[in-house]
């Protein structure tokens, strides 16, 4: 990428950058602070956009498009950060279990041990976000969210290793 850099004499200094797709972007400093961006489509002689700023809005759109003020986040990363931070976990219900006949309310799962109930597996059917009035049967398979610890300790207590 190459930027022209000139002197207006009077005015102020103009910056001109070709785009990677063969646009043009001119950027005018007054030395009023005043701020003019121009932009040029392929090779046309009149700009097809023009944008006047103040010296403060100037500096705002600046520290956004160096990444100052916000930081665009990639999906890999979202999902990396994710990882770190959550578990999930599948868990079947036993016979005998202590969840047995319960519901999630009575449980108080999400108080109680930290993590969340996001969907069950019985038979053939996946309950997405049960309600709080759903009841455990032998065979369900709970899907379960939360912090590492706290997923590996409900299991536990699912499994019956843990009281």
């Amino acid at each position: 990428m190459f930027v022209k850099e000139g002197e207006l004499p009077g005015i102020g200094k103009k910056y001109s950058m070709k785009t990677e797709n063969g646009d043009t972007i001119v950027v005018v400093i007054h030395h009023t602070g005043k701020r003019e961006i121009y932009y040029f489509e392929d090779e046309n002689e009149e700009p097809t956009a023009v944008i006047e700023l103040t010296d403060e809005e100037a500096r705002t759109l600046g520290t956004i498009l160096v990444g100052a003020l916000f930081q665009p986040t990639s999906d890999e990363e979202k999902i990396g950060f994710l990882m770190k931070h959550l578990a999930f976990e599948w868990v079947k219900i036993s016979e005998g279990s202590f969840l047995t006949g319960k519901s999630i309310k009575e449980l108080e799962i999400r108080k109680k041990y930290g993590v969340i109930i996001v969907a069950i597996i019985r038979d053939e059917n996946v309950i997405v976000s049960p309600s709080p009035l759903f009841q455990f049967q032998p065979g369900d398979t709970i899907v379960v969210v939360g912090t590492l610890d706290n997923v590996k300790k409900f299991v536990k207590l699912v499994e019956g290793k843990e009281e």
